[in-house]
This record gives structure tokens, C-alpha cells and sequence, in this order.
């Protein structure tokens, strides 16, 4: 922005000065050809006065006063009696003047004055005058040299000036995207507190209120969620109570583990909910370690039901823009949406690739009967009897993060499911950023 505001600065600047000085210099060529005009018809009518005043005093004043002219003034004297005063003035082939009456002409850029003056003692005295225009032109050089340096000083000296004040905008700006990026990152308690143009003050004032009250809802939704997990924890009590009264001692303890693992993931569910933005981990993850995890996970249900289950990484390293419990949770329901929607024998196979521009693909075929429906993955939308949340929440998490959700038909005719997430804007080492994924409790 600082680069435009100079650019915009320096050219119009340019072009302020091209528009003043071409009318400039012209104006300056012909005032100093009129002032030499003038000049020139100013000398004549002196050097007449002095021609009439030699007939009484005598011709040692006159004499004196053309010797003393300037270099580029050249003046003579012609008297009745064809006596000569002062070298020639060249260039003469005009008519010669009525007395009293001066006339001008230019001859070979010179600019010539010729007056006749009648003398006292009878007839007429010649005076020419002829000025040098070679100053006038080299003045006219020097306002073209003066005009010149303004074009390339007055530029700089705006671009400068441009850059002075557009420093405050664009660090306003700067300051006002920082801040939106807090805000993406999860940092709710950014808020932007510069200076700059009112215009940007006032963005940053309602980019402030939004905060704040994404803040609020935000809050108000999380302890909503908790409160609403908390309430979990008295039917599971009673189921405890229930199972520990079995006298199948085996099965009580089966089923109690069970219910601990499912106490235990209630407690996490609140402590996740109730736990700041900001404070849940990076927002990028590793898209093939955290399937390798989840299928590792499922592959237990999966040898329960006689499913074949069959992985294939073809990249590693393979970073999202996705923080990670959110990947996990995208991956458990496309996995589940398999075991719950197709029959036990029915197999699936789980692809994992990295994308050219950046990201990954998640893709899974199964062996069931297919989608009957492409719009299940509308929220509430459901054909198979369940919440119609499960494809919504993965495809809004591929989403969000730059990539999409695709359904499909597989290769054996059952259903496709291919999840694409983005990559993360600036990508951090593969060691830095793909560490194992903590094993979340009731996992194996």
C-alpha cells in the first residue's frame, strides 16, 4: 500500500510540473525575445535624444555612451553629413524610417530598432540599434534546467512526504489484520487499540464489538455444552449402580469398565468445552498419523464384524489447517458412518494422499449399498434413520479448512466418501508439525 501511495504521489506530482512548466517555458521565450524588443526600441530613442543634444555640445557624449553598452547591444550613428558613430548594425535592407517614428525588425535572431531624428541644423541622423537575443535564449535554457531539477526533485521529495503519511494507514491496517488473524487463530481477547485514519478507527472499533461478542456467544455456548454434559454424569451413576448389582461378575465388570471409559469421556467432553480457544493446541495436524490412529481405533469393531479394513498412506507429513481434535472428530464420523449405515461383512478400504497445491485427501470406499441420497450430507438430513449430523460435521470441518467434501460410488459399487482439507498457510517442518496425536481415553 506504502508502494502505491508513493506511486500515486510521484507520478501525480510529475505530471503537476510537466502541466505547469511546458506553458512555463514558452511564457519564458517569449517574455525575454520581448523584453530584447523592448530593449532594443529603449536604446534607439536614448541614442536619439543624445544625437540631438550632440549638435549643440559636440558628438564626446554620444561617443561615450555607445562604447559603454553592453557586449550584446550594438548601436550606430549615421549623421547628415554621413559621418559614422559605432560599428555597423547589420542587416539594414530595410526601408529607411520616418523621423520620429522607430522601426523594428529581427535579423538573424537579433532584434534591430531603426529610428530617423531630425537635426537641428537640417536634415536627418540614422540611429540602429540591434540587441543580441543569445542571452534571452540561454535564459530560457536555464528556466528549461530549473524546470528539469523540479521534475526530479519535487517526485522525490512528494514520495517521501507519501510515505510519512501513508505510514500511519498501512500501520493501522497492518494492525487491523493482525488482530483478525488473532481472532481466526482462536485469540478472542485480541483487540485493536492503534491509531490511524477515522475510517480505520471505527473498523477497529466494530471488528472490537464483534470480538467481544463472538466472545460472549462463544462462552455462553460452551458452558451450555458442558452444563449439558455434566447432566450425563447421574444416568451413568445409576448405570453404574445397576452393573455393580449384577450377579454375573464377569459382565458386571465388563460393563463397568465400559461406563467408566464413558465417564471418563464425559469428563474430557466438559474439560474440552470449558477450555478457552486459544489454549486447544495448533490449528494444523497431520492427516496420516491421525488416521493411522482412529482406523487403529476402529480396527477392533471392525474384527468383531468379520470387515476387512485395509489403509493406504501414500504420503506422510501430510499437514492440514485443521486443529487436531477437530480432524479426529471428522475422521470418527466418517468411519462410524461405515459401521453403521452398511452390513457386518462389508469391507472398506481408507486412502490417505497429500494434495499438489497444499493439504490432504482423506477418501474411503466401502462395500455397502451406496448412497441412495447425495444430499445426506445437508445437516438433519438422514436415510438411514440417525441425526443426519455425522457427514455435515465432517464436511463443515473440510470446509472451513479450504478443502470439500465429496460423495461418490465406490469401485464396488458402494459408497465414496472423499474428504480434501487445506494446508495450513505457512508450513512448519514435518518434525515440528506431525507429532503423534495423544491417545484420547477409551481408545486402544
Amino acid at each position: 500500500m506504502r508502494r502505491k501511495f508513493a506511486l500515486i504521489s510521484a507520478l501525480s506530482t510529475l505530471l503537476t510540473v510537466f502541466l505547469l512548466g511546458i506553458p512555463l517555458t514558452f511564457y519564458a521565450a517569449y517574455a525575454h525575445l520581448a523584453q530584447a524588443d523592448h530593449d532594443a526600441v529603449l536604446q534607439a530613442q536614448t541614442l536619439a535624444t543624445l544625437t540631438r543634444e550632440s549638435a549643440g555640445s559636440g558628438t564626446q557624449q554620444l561617443t561615450s555612451w555607445i562604447e559603454s553598452q553592453q557586449h550584446n547591444v550594438r548601436a550606430t550613428v549615421v549623421m547628415p553629413s554621413g559621418t559614422r558613430y559605432g560599428p555597423p548594425v547589420p542587416c539594414l535592407q530595410q526601408p529607411q524610417p520616418h523621423p520620429g517614428d522607430p522601426e523594428q525588425w529581427t535579423c538573424e535572431g537579433d532584434k534591430v530598432a531603426s529610428l530617423a531624428v531630425a537635426m537641428p541644423g537640417g536634415g536627418e541622423a540614422q540611429i540602429d540599434v540591434s540587441v543580441d537575443t543569445a542571452e534571452a535564449s540561454e535564459e530560457t535554457l536555464r528556466v528549461i534546467a530549473l524546470l528539469a531539477a523540479a521534475a526530479v526533485v519535487l517526485p522525490a521529495v512528494s514520495v517521501v512526504l507519501a510515505d510519512r503519511l501513508a505510514r500511519s494507514v498501512v500501520r493501522a491496517a497492518q494492525e487491523l489484520t493482525d488482530v483478525a488473524a488473532d481472532l481466526r487463530q482462536g485469540r478472542l481477547d485480541s483487540r485493536f487499540r492503534g491509531t490511524g485514519p477515522p475510517e480505520l478507527r471505527q473498523l477497529g472499533l466494530t471488528l472490537n464489538a464483534l470480538a467481544a461478542r463472538i466472545d460472549a456467544l462463544v462462552t455462553n455456548e460452551r458452558e451450555s455444552m458442558a452444563d449439558l454434559s455434566h447432566r450425563l454424569r447421574t444416568p451413568i451413576t445409576s448405570l453404574m449402580l445397576q452393573a455393580e448389582a449384577l450377579k454375573d461378575r464377569k459382565g458386571s465388570e465388563r460393563l463397568l469398565s465400559a461406563l467408566h471409559d464413558l465417564n471418563a469421556e464425559v469428563t474430557r467432553v466438559i474439560r474440552h468445552a470449558r477450555k478457552p480457544i486459544a489454549s486447544q493446541g495448533g490449528l494444523t495436524a497431520c492427516l496420516d498419523t491421525v488416521v493411522a490412529e482412529r482406523v487403529a481405533f476402529w480396527e477392533v469393531l471392525a474384527e468383531e464384524q468379520g470387515r476387512v479394513c485395509e489403509l493406504t498412506v501414500h504420503d506422510t507429513g501430510c499437514q492440514v489447517y485443521v486443529p487436531q481434535p477437530e480432524l479426529e472428530a471428522a475422521v470418527d464420523v466418517l468411519l462410524e458412518n461405515v459401521f453403521t449405515h452398511t452390513p457386518d461383512p462389508a469391507g472398506m478400504r481408507i486412502t490417505v494422499r497429500a494434495n499438489p497445491g497444499g493439504g490432504a485427501e482423506l477418501t474411503i470406499d466401502d462395500d455397502g449399498p451406496g448412497f441412495s441420497d447425495h444430499r445426506v450430507v445437508e445437516r438433519g438430513r438422514s436415510t438411514g434413520g440417525s441425526s443426519g449430523l455425522g457427514l455435515d460435521i465432517a464436511r463443515r470441518t473440510a470446509t472451513i479448512s479450504g478443502g470439500r467434501l465429496v460423495l461418490n460410488t465406490s469401485p464396488t459399487g458402494g459408497a465414496r466418501v472423499t474428504a480434501s482439507f487445506g494446508g495450513p498457510p505457512v508450513q512448519r517442518r514435518p518434525a515440528e508439525a506431525c507429532r503423534g496425536p495423544e491417545r484420547r481415553p477409551g481408545s486402544r
